[in-house]
């Protein structure tokens, strides 16, 4: 099939008019006409998973966060940014990202972490401005009945694979209404937070002064962090792409989380 087609199914399914102003989601590398019959699924493209596509035949890579946020000035294999574009170039290696599209879009990011969590009733934290599309930054939902903080931990560890977190606030007993926010939390969602009272709210890169005023305000919060919270685009963009065409062959690349826990020594 021609990259073509992958690209106008996904923007069916996450719009680029949903990405933020600052975004660069889309088309990143290649050319529209060429055919496709293997793709990786990322979360960031390096050389790691360009290294992998090489080696399994995949000329098309697609990523959540795109491999370009600002101008580049040269494209040379001796700089960071360029380094990757000029891999994938050479290579014939076409790169295609969905990033904040997809974070909002109805049924993506925000809808999929919400059904790991198994939650009731979700709604949309933050809207788009295109009315009732179910389209917008953030989710919360209910439990039909509470769970215990125990309980909630054993769901983040064994259905998102959530084992190192952060915490802020007074750990609540029971939890029953839950607010998402995948990726760096932005604190223009507070206002909504505060109308929605969660018993948790799970997001990552918080900063400490939004730490703060969660804290004042009684959100208890669990940062566990960008990575972890958004990981989950791999399993399950690629999914939906055998779902929608069952001849294009799709493999997963989850990589790891760049930051690594360290501990004082006595």
């Amino acid at each position: 099939m021609r990259l073509k087609e992958i690209m106008n199914w996904i923007e069916q399914i996450a719009p680029l008019y949903l990405q933020e102003s600052y975004d660069n989601s889309g088309l990143i590398i290649g050319d529209e006409d060429q055919m496709i019959d293997k793709a990786v699924v990322c979360l960031d493209v390096d050389e790691a998973v360009l290294e992998y596509a090489r080696e399994n035949g995949a000329r098309l890579v697609i990523s959540h966060h795109p491999c370009v946020f600002r101008s580049l000035k040269t494209f040379s294999p001796k700089s960071p940014e360029g380094s990757i574009l000029y891999s994938a170039i050479t290579h014939g290696i076409a790169v295609y990202s969905a990033h904040t599209n997809f974070d909002s879009a109805r049924g993506c990011m925000g809808d999929m972490i919400c059904q790991e969590l198994e939650l009731d009733e979700v709604n949309v934290l933050i809207p788009s401005n295109i009315p009732d599309s179910g389209h917008g930054i953030g989710r919360w939902g209910f439990y039909k009945s509470s769970l215990s903080f125990g309980s909630f931990l054993r769901i983040l560890g064994n259905k998102l694979g959530m084992k190192s977190m952060r915490e802020v606030g007074t750990r609540p007993e029971q939890i029953y209404r839950v607010a998402v926010f995948n990726g760096s939390f932005d604190n223009s969602c507070m206002d909504e937070l505060l109308r929605v009272k969660p018993d948790v709210l799970l997001t990552g890169d918080l900063k400490y002064h939004d730490a703060l005023v969660l804290k004042h305000h009684g959100i208890y919060t669990i940062d566990a962090g960008h990575y972890q919270t958004e990981i989950i685009f791999v399993r399950g963009l690629s999914d939906m792409l055998k779902k929608a065409f069952p001849m294009l062959e799709v493999l997963c690349w989850e990589g790891t989380d760049i930051f690594k826990v360290l501990y004082s020594i006595d």
